[in-house]
């Protein structure tokens, strides 16, 4: 457990961890090890809910606004599988089409700037929001639900200045969400399964696209290219 956790927390973080080991250690197959972490990610919700009424009154974010959404987001395999399948389930063959050229340009950029040391994020939008919400937002990302602003201006700076100039941290809520986040990686990594980070636009495109990826994975073999691992700068 990281520094900086409260006594509440850090008991939040075990006792996630725990139950979804526990569970995962009974599923076999690539269905039913990702139906447990979708399960999982309802404790977000749960962590949210239970939150002082203070930390969730300060919530400022709302639909249509997407400013986080351009932000560079790192994933663990398991989070881009469930978004694929959210997504294959619930697009229209010709919303799929537009998703998978969207991604393919995001592929094509980042794997093009990945190598260059001068290369800095562009913050472009994710290749999931439409006018300004997410699309996919049952099937988001762990990091989309552990984060929350306190001010939607400092989230418009922060987007104009290309880095956190303001601190929109709402500490009673992230610690509990982030509480959670680290527990659901953390179960799956203890069980085995591929626990590095990965571009989040260039793997679901892979996801999309090559259904050998999940099979990799559900074998406990890195499911994506070394390439599309998170940079590090």
């Amino acid at each position: 457990m990281a520094r900086g956790f409260s006594p509440q927390e850090e008991a939040l973080y075990y006792r996630t961890a725990e139950a979804v080991l526990e569970k995962l250690a009974e599923a076999h197959e690539a269905p039913a090890i990702l139906a447990v972490v979708r399960e999982a990610f309802e404790r977000f919700e749960q962590a949210y809910q239970s939150a002082p009424a203070a930390a969730r009154a300060a919530v400022a974010c709302r639909a249509g606004c997407g400013t986080c959404c351009h932000n560079d987001v790192a994933v663990q395999a398991h989070e881009v599988f469930i978004a694929a399948e959210f997504i294959q389930r619930t697009f229209s063959p010709e919303d799929l089409d537009a998703v998978i050229a969207r991604a393919a340009t995001h592929r094509a950029a980042y794997l093009a700037g990945r190598s260059d040391p001068a290369w800095k994020s562009p913050r472009t939008p994710c290749v999931l929001l439409r006018e300004g919400s997410c699309s996919i937002y049952e099937g988001r990302p762990e990091i989309c639900r552990a984060y929350h602003s306190n001010s939607l201006d400092g989230c418009i700076a922060n987007l104009a200045a290309g880095y956190e100039k303001v601190d929109v941290n709402i500490r009673a809520l992230r610690g509990r969400m982030f509480a959670v986040m680290l527990a659901i990686d953390q179960a799956v990594e203890s069980a085995g399964f591929d626990d590095h980070a990965y571009d989040f636009g260039t793997a679901l495109h892979e996801a999309l696209t090559n259904s050998l990826c999940v099979v990799r994975w559900s074998r406990r073999e890195p499911a994506f290219p070394e390439s599309f691992r998170e940079r590090e700068d």
